[in-house]
């Protein structure tokens, strides 16, 4: 028998492709309770198994990290000569086999004792634009009275590895590098920890000390100024009136025949001259404007990554002209659930709209992916906890059918203004109406500008 869809609202965790974790705000609903508990238990298999995988990987990565490649042949040879030697009697085979072992002893010492040095690291600026270059300093500090020996610091910025030499330092003395951070693609970029690495003279083992310090560089999607989205679809600053009929407000309707519990300060008495019976006037309601972006991450919607950079460009676009108007606004993007699960399972990821920092940090991280959630999916959930939408926005790629596009609009209320921005390099850009849908189609990202400057121009 089916059920009401149980809603839950979480807040997550989400591993972007540059390792760093970052934080969402997600709503599922299990449509059905005997399925959902099914579903509910195949994920925690899952994320069981997914536990036990990551423990084996993070042991045998320890070990890697203690002993290089050379003192795992040194320690493969120790093995072959002492089985040989003592299986078949080799004298030769069991002298390399305790030479190798003496050698992997005499490298263990090189391993006790704490790290001397202190290593820092700053960060220029925290957050920065897709196509710029971030800077960062690195010191180095001996912390000890006696000087140090020369050795190398290596400092993680994402996938890349920064490694450079630390001179002989005296006690209490210290060295700086500048750091430059190419930053060419979106994404969250995790820019440490730093360690310093000893090792053993014929370099068998090492040991390396990390410091905890993880500084986080934002590289932000690229946006242009867009005009005042007051001024572009929706012109209204206080409000819309919408369909919705009621007795008191500002935008007047009809008038109607008075009936009990009407205020009296509504009868339009000319009509009631002319009828002789009470009329009261009667108003459509006016709502607060409320822009909802909408932002397609379902990987199968784009013909190309460049399509989705410029999507998430677009839609953090309008979404920084919004915030900075003082519009009411509210951007979400469909969210990952698994194929098994999609009969009953949905999800909406909410981005955080209070500031333009905060939205452009969350579209930092989004990516997009084949198990999100279609766009129709995702406007039918907008629909379902619709505040007063009065403008919403659909921002796609050019894999996305038009009659998809337009089937995923109507199922928006039909007081609600919608627009669609396709991202398509190989297409004309231009501004059309598609049955009712408003569309901006997108050739490059500058076009955006353009187009609703020239959009407002016919209003």
């Amino acid at each position: 028998m089916s059920e009401s869809p149980d809603r839950t609202s979480t807040r997550g965790v989400e591993r972007t492709r540059t390792g760093v974790t970052t934080t969402y705000a997600t709503r599922t609903e299990v449509a059905d309770a005997p399925r959902g508990r099914v579903v509910g238990a195949r994920l925690r298999v899952d994320d069981a198994r997914d536990a036990a995988v990551a423990g084996v990987r993070s042991a045998w990565a320890a070990v890697r990290g203690v002993v290089t490649v050379a003192g795992w042949t040194v320690a493969g040879w120790t093995l072959v000569g002492l089985a040989t030697g003592l299986a078949w009697g080799w004298d030769e085979g069991v002298v390399a086999g305790v030479a190798g072992a003496v050698l992997l002893v005499a490298a263990l010492p090189f391993l006790l004792g704490r790290a001397r040095y202190r290593v820092d690291f700053s960060l220029d600026r925290d957050a920065v634009v897709a196509g710029e270059d971030a800077g960062g300093a690195i010191v180095v500090t001996n912390e000890g009275a006696r000087a140090a020996l020369p050795g190398r610091v290596e400092l993680p910025i994402g996938p890349a590895l920064v490694d450079f030499h630390v001179p002989l330092l005296r006690g209490g003395g210290e060295h700086r590098e500048r750091v430059t951070i190419p930053a060419r693609r979106r994404g969250i970029v995790a820019v440490g920890p730093a360690t310093s690495t000893r090792s053993d003279p014929l370099g068998l083992v090492r040991r390396r000390f990390t410091w905890e310090d993880v500084r986080t560089l934002y590289v932000h999607p690229r946006t242009v100024a867009v005009p005042s989205t007051s001024l572009g679809w929706v012109r209204d600053l206080e409000g819309q009136a919408v369909r919705v009929l009621t007795s008191e407000d500002i935008s007047f309707h009809a008038v109607r025949e008075y009936e009990r519990g009407d205020a009296q300060r509504h009868i339009h008495w000319k009509s009631t001259a002319k009828t002789g019976t009470l009329m009261v006037r009667q108003f459509e309601e006016t709502r607060r404007s409320l822009l909802t972006l909408v932002l397609d991450v379902d990987a199968h919607s784009y013909a190309s990554e460049d399509e989705f950079e410029m999507a998430v460009s677009a839609m953090a676009s309008l979404g920084v002209r919004a915030i900075r108007d003082g519009r009411e606004v509210q951007a979400v993007a469909s969210g990952d659930v698994p194929q098994f699960a999609r009969a009953t399972v949905r999800a909406l990821r909410a981005l955080r709209v209070t500031s333009p920092r905060a939205m452009l940090d969350d579209l930092t991280g989004i990516e997009a992916s084949d198990a999100a959630m279609e766009l129709g999916t995702v406007t039918r959930m907008v629909a379902e906890s619709d505040r007063g939408t009065s403008l919403a926005l659909l921002i796609t790629g050019s894999a996305l059918p038009l009659e998809r596009l337009r089937s995923a609009a109507l199922r928006l209320p039909s007081d609600v203004t919608v627009g669609a921005v396709v991202c398509d390099p190989a297409s004309e850009p231009g501004l059309r109406a598609l049955g009712g849908l408003e569309l901006v189609s997108l050739g490059v990202l500058d076009d955006l500008r353009q187009l609703l400057a020239r959009g407002v121009a016919r209003r």
